[in-house]
């Protein structure tokens, strides 16, 4: 009978374990998605180089861009220069401009993390990405 309520017990304990990294790495997800938003905002602003203020056309400079909108996005979340804190390591930011056929430039932000909480030595992989058009051309 008391291993019948150990064995409850435990199984409990695991269970709420389990759903505590759940929660975790779905708070992660979120987070991060409205933060490389924020990011790609900011990156946006401050890489942004007026061509014709008439007519509103802003050109983007990649590298401005691409360190301004990781910056931001490390100061938003609180990391470290490795891009870890104590709940993700081994994370990974990649930025891509491209222009498409219309040259408006699309922002592509690819943001790989591993989550770890509860469970030593157990992480979960997290891949957040945001692919954004940027029309700067305004009348």
């Amino acid at each position: 009978m008391w291993i019948k309520v150990l064995g409850a017990i435990l199984f409990g304990l695991i269970l709420v374990v389990l759903v505590m990294d759940l929660l975790v790495v779905d708070s992660v997800y979120d987070s991060t998605g409205r933060t490389i938003e924020n990011a790609i905002d900011a990156g946006i602003i401050r890489s942004g180089i007026v061509t014709d203020a008439q007519q509103g056309l802003v050109q983007l400079e990649q590298n401005t861009l691409r360190s301004a909108t990781r910056e931001a996005f490390i100061q938003s979340l609180g990391l470290n220069a490795a891009m870890e804190n104590p709940v993700m390591k081994s994370s990974s930011f990649e930025l891509h401009l491209m222009y498409d056929s219309g040259d408006v430039p699309w922002i592509d932000v690819v943001f790989r993390t591993h989550v770890s909480f509860a469970l030593p030595g157990v992480s979960y992989p997290v891949t957040v990405h945001r692919n954004i058009p940027y029309e700067s051309i305004y009348k």
